[in-house]
């Protein structure tokens, strides 16, 4: 067959495909632009799921008259000067595609003026040719309008799903959009329902709540640290905020939304325990390193990027995700509680409108794109007394209409956090000394709230004291009303009822104590008869070699002649298993032992917590509860037991009178 080289029309269409998959491609090509351009403000509209009108309007630097006609040249770009750049970009495009792939697949209508132009240019193009270009007048900044996308596609046109389900990906698209540039105002119209409206402030809960709600972005935990060069920040969602899925997690590496699967596993890692098995942490996490250590020219869509080191990239990410947890307690009472997130007042946020057509006079459309009083209808203000949390339009719609009231925080919202989900009993009963290793040495004072004696029942023992008769032991800063149904202490502290699942929180407090001992290496066990176990020469120099490592893994092992070994401790979580199976996959699996190790044996480890904990049901003296009560609030550890389920739920005694109608 002879070789023939493909017509412009052709090519354009076929790079298209690689750019332009659906309208949220579009969309985010163009935010893209925009942001890269300087704007602080963009509103993108679009009718029909995208396929039949989009528009994104932005204030940003514009184009320059001269260059309209080349900026829908293939290949064609202001981002880029040399090969040299690729190994070091710092703008979200930088391919020159976008532009030229759009208009070869739609109608493409756009008005652009730059920075100290008296006029702006119009520019009109379909499906990459007949392109119209005159003066006009507009605002500074740009707005692209495209309509009937793959008009000239059928095929590619039938592919696409209905407008609902395309709009629900633009609005995907805008949502990660503003949590990656919390310092650019955006507004999102879907068929002239406002959905989204962030408020440019640059603080990225504003964004949350823009996004995901008040309650949402109240509760969600900010992580802000930074080691050699590379830092994390954002926020993190746990406990009653983690989903079913995987998709409200959202990365972003140097400011480029992106698909990071390391980053993903990092998360999970540090957040295992903090939510529920089968659901998965939310977040808004940006990553900031220097732009030689990653690549993003590997995916057509910049949706995926590759790093040099990505084992050492993930180990510190995973350190630096854990800071957002230090200083956590099982239980926290009274003054040493953290001081609740406060969202305050921002300023008004105002659509883009775009010039109309053909304005002749420069003049007075500069005076219409200028800032609108702050009476303007569009004044966005986070409300006083939030609704639950709901989807983004329902919540434009609760807003009140006196937007002066600043925001009152509640003053549970940290207890609020540690909430998980629905507080679940185990059936098993075991006897009341299950505690008594638990009762800890006297903690250090805590600041007394209310003192008060406990009203004891009948059946109910003395606490066992946990201090000489020379020591004093504070007041407490809760009192124990009680326990309901043998499984739920109730606990008043301050304007609070607490209520803690038992089992939970003791199945936490074990699960730290076995956790601690393999991690400090004692987590092994002698064997009251040593395993003699005979090895081939490959197999005894491996062993020598790894001799620390399987140390380290709870094997304590040493020759026994030429060609055998004697183990003479295995690691304690292995009970009555197999001893010389289990010990000969260790070696056969020595270069990956440790990791291997430590996480086949978690959930051995919560198992054996599990197991080792009091159960729902079973009846605890008082001493008991208030021993179990002091270890929770000295133990270093996320308030859920290590299934994810919560340790604990608060009433609010304001709650409680609503509850009551005593107050409205």
């Amino acid at each position: 067959m002879p070789i023939r080289i493909l017509d412009a029309a052709t090519v354009g269409r076929i790079a298209a495909g690689e750019v332009v998959e659906r309208p949220s491609s579009v969309v985010k090509e163009l935010m893209e632009n925009a942001i890269d351009a300087g704007s602080t403000a963009v509103t993108v509209e679009i009718k029909g799921g995208g396929i039949d009108y989009l528009r994104v309007t932005d204030n940003g630097c514009g184009i320059e008259p001269g260059q309209v006609r080349l900026a829908f040249e293939n290949h064609a770009t202001s981002k880029l000067k040399s090969a040299e750049e690729l190994d070091d970009i710092r703008t979200l495009g930088f391919r020159g595609e976008a532009l030229p792939s759009i208009a070869s697949v739609s109608h493409v209508e756009m008005t652009t003026r730059a920075r100290g132009q008296d006029t702006g240019m119009k520019l009109n193009i379909d499906g990459g040719e007949a392109l119209r270009l005159r003066e006009t007048g507009c605002p500074e900044g740009t707005t692209f309008i495209m309509r009937d996308l793959f008009y000239n596609l059928p095929v590619r046109r039938a592919f696409l799903k209905k407008p609902g389900y395309e709009g629900g990906l633009v609005g995907d698209v805008v949502a990660r959009m503003i949590l990656g540039n919390p310092g650019v105002a955006v507004r999102y119209i879907n068929n002239g329902v406002n959905v989204y409206h962030s408020f440019g402030d640059g603080k990225l809960r504003h964004a949350v709540f823009a996004v995901y709600g008040k309650q949402t972005a109240e509760q969600m935990v900010e992580v802000d640290a930074s080691e050699g060069g590379v830092r994390v920040w954002g926020l993190i969602g746990v406990g009653e905020l983690a989903k079913n899925s995987r998709a409200h997690q959202a990365f972003f590496i140097n400011g480029r939304a992106v698909r990071c699967a390391m980053l993903s596993r990092a998360l999970e890692e540090v957040c295992r325990s903090r939510v529920t098995i089968g659901m998965y942490p939310m977040c808004a996490l940006n990553l900031v390193i220097p732009p030689t250590s990653v690549n993003v020219n590997v995916h057509p869509n910049k949706l995926e990027v590759r790093f040099k080191d990505e084992a050492m990239m993930r180990t510190a990410a995973e350190r630096l995700l854990s800071t957002a947890f230090e200083g956590e307690h099982v239980l926290t009472i009274g003054g040493d509680r953290p001081a609740p997130v406060t969202v305050e007042r921002v300023a008004t946020v105002r659509e883009i409108v775009p010039a109309p057509p053909e304005a002749s006079n420069p003049a007075a459309a500069a005076e219409a794109a200028a800032p609108k009083p702050e009476k303007a209808p569009a004044e966005h203000t986070v409300p006083e007394n939030p609704a639950p949390e709901k989807t983004a339009p329902a919540a434009q719609e609760a807003r009140p209409k006196k937007p002066e009231k600043p925001l009152q925080m509640s003053a549970f919202q940290d207890i609020v956090r540690r909430e998980m989900h629905r507080l679940g009993g185990e059936g098993a009963a075991l006897r009341e000394d299950r505690l008594t290793e638990i009762r800890p040495e006297p903690a250090a004072p805590v600041q007394p709230v209310k003192s008060t004696e406990v009203a004891k029942p009948s059946d109910v023992q003395e606490p066992t004291p946990v201090a000489s008769d020379s020591e004093t032991v504070p007041a407490p800063a809760y009192r124990v009303i009680g326990v309901a149904f043998n499984t739920y202490i109730l606990v008043e502290a301050n304007d609070e009822l607490l209520l803690i699942d038992q089992h939970a929180a003791h199945e936490r407090l074990q699960y730290e104590k076995f956790m601690a001992q393999l991690e400090a290496g004692r987590g092994a066990q002698q064997l009251l008869t040593p395993l003699v176990v005979r090895l081939s020469a490959r197999e005894m120099a491996l062993i020598q070699e790894n001799i620390d490592v399987l140390h380290d893994a709870g094997y304590d092992v040493e020759p026994f002649g030429e060609a055998d070994i004697q183990v003479r401790s295995v690691p304690f979580i292995l009970g009555k298993a197999e001893l010389r199976p289990a010990f000969m996959d260790a070696v056969n699996a020595l270069n990956r032992l440790r990791s291997a190790t430590v996480d086949a044996r978690r959930a051995e480890v919560m198992q054996m917590a599990c197991k080792s904990a009091v159960k729902g049901g079973d009846p605890l003296t008082q001493g008991e509860i208030e021993a179990l009560l002091r270890q929770m609030m000295q133990t270093g550890a996320p308030p859920t037991c290590p299934h994810g389920r919560p340790v604990m739920k608060a009433i609010s005694r304001k709650d409680l009178e609503k509850m009551f109608k005593r107050i409205q």
